[in-house]
């Protein structure tokens, strides 16, 4: 059975999961615990497929001299999506504008969502200091650009441009299937990782009441999201790919992964998923998705983007009872893009990272209403990590077909 297929079904059964015991006491912690122990399962295979599967990808298109073209379209899609989902943001904004609601966690401390991105950023930044490599490979879960690091210089040393370098360039190879058939068997069964996160999402949603209290807001969220899904980046990766490839079938090959990204908010976790979808329902060559995906997964943040710059103007509007101006619109969108570029140091809260960091760069002074932030989380963070991981998909389509060595995989052969 398709991957789209099982993992609808997941996520409609969480939600049934959801319904049934959402009252329960013990149901949240339960399936946040289960949750959580799945998802770490998913970091643990992701490390070692990006060490390897990154390496191998890198000498493979340093021997053909495709490396910077791959980089070059990764770098460009990232920074046109992630400027052009802020905008659309700010538009959607202004056309309706909408105030953000209050939630159980407003009343916390002012500085409460500001310790935790400050512990993020402490964390990653000790994590580049160079001390050991082995120890970095050991000890990522959260922050994956030393891993990146480390693998692209392995894959440069490693390109084969002597006899004696060539063995270790096929034994490479040989690991870095064998990283494509544990990434296939993780995509099949990872059914199982969407069914405990979304139950934990669906159980939190519901015991927080606040969609419930003020449905308008989760209408403006839900329409907004369709509308940048179903027409921004359809139109924005058509025009990347001179419209030689159909956008929507891009998306709908990419369920899976947007799915994943949508209940676990973890784009580490959704890594894998993304390689083996890019190559065996996307056409991808394995070199350009073992190197796209992981550089994409960094850099390309344009729905945490999208996400944080719609947070911020509805806890503005909000917390002033007004609608922010045009200029303050506009500033907070090209700020919040900016600061997208860095907001992998936060894993699975980049969205909030970006907002934090935007309104301080701004000197806006919210007076604590960001805190109403930490009660939403679940669902601005697996909105915003969905939205990446579509656009992952959309650059890892791109980076072939600037490579010219897109094909495409008949729907029999798909996972």
């Amino acid at each position: 059975m398709k991957t789209w297929i099982t993992y609808i079904a997941a996520l409609l059964m969480g939600l049934a999961t959801a319904l049934l015991f959402g009252s329960s006491p013990y149901a949240s912690g339960i399936f946040s615990s289960v949750s959580s122990y799945l998802i770490g399962i998913g970091v643990l295979i992701a490390i070692p497929v990006i060490f390897i599967t990154f390496a191998h990808g890198t000498a493979s298109l340093m021997k053909d001299a495709k490396g910077r073209r791959v980089a070059f379209s990764s770098i460009l899609w990232s920074v046109v999506s992630t400027a052009v989902l802020a905008l659309a943001a700010a538009m959607v904004f202004i056309f309706k504008p909408e105030p953000f609601p209050v939630t159980s966690s407003a009343g916390s401390a002012p500085g409460t969502l500001m310790s935790h991105v400050s512990y993020m950023l402490s964390s990653s930044t000790s994590a580049l200091y160079p001390l050991n490599a082995l120890w970095t490979l050991a000890s990522t879960t959260r922050f994956i650009v030393p891993v990146i690091i480390i693998s692209w210089i392995l894959g440069l040393a490693m390109k084969p441009s002597a006899d004696v370098i060539r063995p270790a360039y096929t034994t490479m190879n040989s690991f870095s299937e064998v990283m494509y058939r544990i990434s296939r068997t993780y995509s099949v069964y990872g059914f199982f990782i969407v069914f405990a996160s979304s139950a934990s999402l669906f159980i939190t949603m519901y015991q927080e009441k606040t969609l419930f209290a003020v449905p308008e807001y989760a209408k403006f969220i839900a329409i907004s999201t369709a509308v940048t899904v179903l027409i921004v980046l359809p139109l924005l990766c058509a025009v990347f790919t001179g419209f030689k490839k159909n956008p929507y079938k891009i998306i709908y090959r990419s369920i899976a992964p947007a799915i994943m990204g949508l209940t676990t908010s973890n784009i580490i976790a959704t890594i894998p998923l993304c390689e083996s979808t890019a190559r065996q329902n996307l056409g991808v060559q394995k070199r350009i998705a073992s190197t796209a995906t992981p550089l994409l997964s960094v850099i390309a943040k344009g729905g945490s983007t999208f996400v944080a710059v719609i947070s911020m103007l509805s806890l503005f509007q909000a917390t002033t009872e007004s609608i922010p101006s045009g200029k303050v619109v506009a500033a907070t969108a090209a700020v919040a893009a900016l600061v997208s570029f860095i907001s992998a140091a936060s894993t699975g809260s980049e969205s909030v990272m970006i907002t934090v960091i935007t309104l301080n760069l701004l000197g806006i002074n919210l007076y604590g209403a960001e805190n109403a932030l930490i009660a939403f989380m679940p669902v601005i963070c697996g909105i915003a990590t969905m939205l990446d991981a579509i656009i992952i998909e959309c650059g890892n389509c791109i980076a072939s077909a600037f490579v010219g060595t897109d094909t495409e995989v008949p729907y029999r052969d798909i996972i």
